[in-house]
């Protein structure tokens, strides 16, 4: 017995044309962890910086980078047309899971920041 795939349409294009769920998630991890090495990056740069100008600098990207974050969400979503569950789900996860591994390596950058200004004021 043969199986047909049944052609639905939607604003003249086949749903088989939108992308796959697999790919949707793929860029979904890509964009987070361009996310994640911007954020490595620019902590790297900044750490010869005071401590404060070192904090200054990480959250002011990570603002930065969640908006650039964001618009690329909106262009995959509304131009690529994704599929908005699975694209919206791994992103969310690799958010959280790159935004944690980032914040644990900035902690430990901050500690070695102040250990090094502690040890030039003595």
């Amino acid at each position: 017995m043969r199986m047909r795939m049944i052609l639905q349409k939607t604003t003249n294009e086949r749903v088989s044309d939108s992308p796959s769920d697999l790919y949707a998630i793929i860029l979904a991890q890509v964009v987070c962890f361009i996310n994640a090495l911007g954020g490595y990056l620019i902590a790297r740069k900044a750490f010869m910086k005071p401590f404060e100008k070192f904090v200054s600098i990480v959250l002011g990207s990570m603002s930065l980078r969640i908006m650039l974050v964001g618009a690329i969400s909106w262009l995959a979503l509304t131009m690529m047309n994704m599929p908005q569950l699975a694209y919206s789900l791994s992103l969310a996860i690799g958010v959280f899971v790159y935004l944690f591994a980032e914040i644990m390596y900035f902690h430990v950058l901050s500690d070695k920041i102040k250990t090094r200004e502690k040890e030039q004021n003595l």
